[in-house]
């Protein structure tokens, strides 16, 4: 036996093999039922519904050892470990790049069309706002100075996390598509990614916005009472954004629900409600490291397009105003800036989506067996009840095999029987051989008495 705990097929329950079987008559197919909460098309059963077990899954062997879970793909089939889902992460983007980044470097270009005519429009405005704004160590400057400053900046900033948030839409389905595949080990082309991705733009768009649209808009209305009213409202708006912060982990799943599932916006907010139940943690942690390590890799790669910013920036003339730079140096910058703003986007935009995929089916895993339901839509069949793989497909001779072992067990008082019928028939023999003997051996003997007899009679 190998040191796994057993291999495909280990016998058990007093002996007897557990092999792949046939579904009954009325079992569900594979595609589970269409529509129903927790229904994964094409990948098993839906959850709660016939034919779903919520028993077994990868627990220990029949000898105390724990079997080795298939990994067709870039996950094991199995209650993922912290490492092994910041992995996959990283996994998934390293093999399919194009998949990821192809269709994302579409939206990024056309984007960056509304973008950089920002940065050529607001390049005169901002020259002047630099020439206008006083040295700070002389004189503090006015309302209208900093607005005139600020009125720009706001309009070119206001584009570019418009451009991120349509990226971050579009990355959210296109993501959870892309991991999929990595699950199952299949390839995936940039159009078949986009092609699978788009129907579920617009549930993914509706389930954001139900979900962040109050949080926004009543941060908005706080804020704006905060600074009118003066701080009164300060205290409603930090237990606000509280508890928008705890809102956003604990739905991470909502856009792998609304993908996966083909679910509306709605059944998408409540089954990720409850699907990421005593999660929380590991959601904010997972999605924060695997964040910032999007950003350290990201600033590396903008590194020297920060450093002409940095050396081009009129930051002298600001705190002097000399005005000593001109429109076509803040050009410049801002069509600089908003190419650092764009790459780093680009780069990050699948990071946050790829983690909700990955804690959703580790939820699902861990809740509903979605390990089975996976292993048999890669190829893999399980023995159900000690969850050993078995790699499809399986030779037919394998069904009357398995049964021959248990054959020897009556087998093994046959030969008891055969010991004694083998004395009780040489038995039998042996009289019946004897008493044939004398009858032809010595025919006279038995003749004789009578002969005398009859003489003596007589």
């Amino acid at each position: 036996m190998s040191g796994d705990g057993g291999s495909p097929g280990q016998q058990q329950n007093g002996g007897q093999p557990q092999g792949p079987t046939a579904p009954g008559p009325g079992a569900p197919g594979p595609g589970g039922v269409p529509g129903a909460p927790g229904h994964w098309p094409g990948y098993g059963p839906a959850f709660g519904q016939p034919g779903w077990s919520t028993g077994g899954g990868w627990g220990r062997g029949p000898w105390g050892g724990v079997p080795v879970a298939p990994k067709p793909g870039v996950l094991p089939l199995r209650p993922l470990g912290f490492g092994e889902m910041f992995g996959a992460v990283f996994d998934t983007v390293r093999r399919y790049v194009r998949p990821l980044y192809l269709p994302l470097s579409v939206v990024v270009g056309i984007g960056a069309v509304p973008l950089l005519a920002v940065a050529f429009l607001i390049s005169g405005s901002l020259r002047d706002g630099v020439e206008d704004f006083p040295d700070i160590t002389v004189m503090d400057p006015t309302d209208t100075q900093v607005w005139n400053l600020a009125r720009p900046l706001l309009l070119f900033f206001g584009m570019s996390a418009l451009v991120g948030l349509v990226l971050y839409v579009v990355a959210g389905p296109l993501a959870t598509v892309v991991l999929r595949a990595a699950t199952l080990g299949r390839k995936l082309t940039a159009a078949q990614a986009w092609q699978e991705a788009r129907p579920r733009l617009k549930a993914s768009v509706a389930t954001l916005a139900l979900v962040y649209g109050p949080m926004l808009l009543l941060e908005a209305l706080l804020m704006t009472g905060a600074v009118l009213f003066g701080d009164g409202l300060l205290l409603p708006f930090l237990l606000v954004g509280c508890g928008a912060f705890y809102v956003t982990f604990r739905l991470a799943p909502q856009i792998p629900v609304a993908v996966l599932e083909e679910s509306g916006a709605r059944t998408a907010v409540r089954r990720a409600w409850q699907l990421n139940r005593n999660n929380w943690w590991r959601s904010l942690g997972l999605t924060s490291l695997v964040s910032l390590l999007g950003a350290i890799g990201t600033t590396v790669i903008n590194f020297p397009l920060r450093m002409v910013v940095a050396v081009m920036l009129p930051v002298g003339a600001a705190a002097s105003g000399d005005g000593g730079d001109t429109r076509g140096t803040i050009t410049v910058v801002l069509v600089l800036t908003a190419l650092v703003s764009l790459v780093t986007m680009l780069a990050t935009s699948p990071l946050v989506p790829l983690v909700n995929g990955v804690l959703y089916i580790d939820r699902r895993i861990r809740n509903e067996r979605l390990d089975i339901a996976l292993a048999e839509a890669a190829g893999i069949r399980f023995a159900e009840s000690a969850a050993y793989p078995q790699y499809a497909p399986v030779p037919a001779q394998y069904a009357p095999a398995q049964p021959a072992p248990a054959q020897p067990a009556p087998a093994q008082p046959a030969p008891a029987q055969p010991a004694p019928a083998q004395p009780a028939q040489p038995a039998p023999a042996r009289p019946a051989s004897a008493p044939a003997e004398p009858a032809s051996g010595e025919p006279g003997r038995p003749a004789e008495p009578p002969v005398g007899k009859g003489p003596e009679g007589s």
